[in-house]
């Protein structure tokens, strides 16, 4: 007598089979995420240098036109950056019809968001321009006691948001400075 063995697969995966698969799509998931922070935050680190860039350029061509940069309310550069929008944009805007000249356009509220910078909150006078971490850029002219450079300081407080006039505190590490 012949004994037939049955061949029959099982179909399927084990549980185990399942729970390596599980295993190596969260490790990928994982160093996905961490490598989108990382890209985050140099894009962020990159985008405010490049304003900061444009605010130099447009108080370059500011204080060639007027022979004095904008007066800077404090050597902290606490209200710098509203300073900064009344010079360099609304006083211009404001007087376009006399002869007003707007010394840096990206700051339009109204095209904030059409230039992709997104960096204006708020209308009229006072708005604020802001850096890619949603805090106030500070500025500061070269005649205040704590300046660095000979002309102005333009500075983010960076992704913490916070920052020191004395540019060797442990709260500037990660400022991001025109110096």
């Amino acid at each position: 007598m012949k004994i037939h063995q049955n061949n029959i697969r099982r179909q399927g995966f084990s549980l185990i089979e399942l729970v390596v698969v599980v295993a190596i799509i969260a490790v990928l998931a994982a160093l996905t995420m961490g490598a989108l922070g990382f890209i985050n935050q140099k894009s962020a680190r990159d985008k405010a240098k490049v304003q900061i860039k444009l605010l130099e350029k447009a108080l370059e061509d500011y204080q060639a036109d007027n022979r004095s940069l904008p007066p800077s309310p404090d050597s902290n550069g606490e209200r710098g950056d509203e300073v900064l929008y009344k010079y360099l944009y609304y006083d211009g805007f404001e007087t376009r019809d006399s002869g007003g000249v707007v010394y840096l356009g990206d700051l339009d509220p109204e095209n904030n968001t059409k230039s992709g910078q997104a960096w204006i909150q708020g209308k009229d006078a006072q708005a604020r321009i802001v850096d890619p971490y949603g805090n106030p850029y500070h500025y500061r002219s070269g005649d205040s006691p704590a300046a660095v450079n000979p002309d102005f300081d333009i500075w983010s407080a960076g992704p913490d948001g916070k920052t020191n006039a004395n540019p060797d505190h442990d709260d500037c590490l990660d400022d991001i400075r025109n110096w």
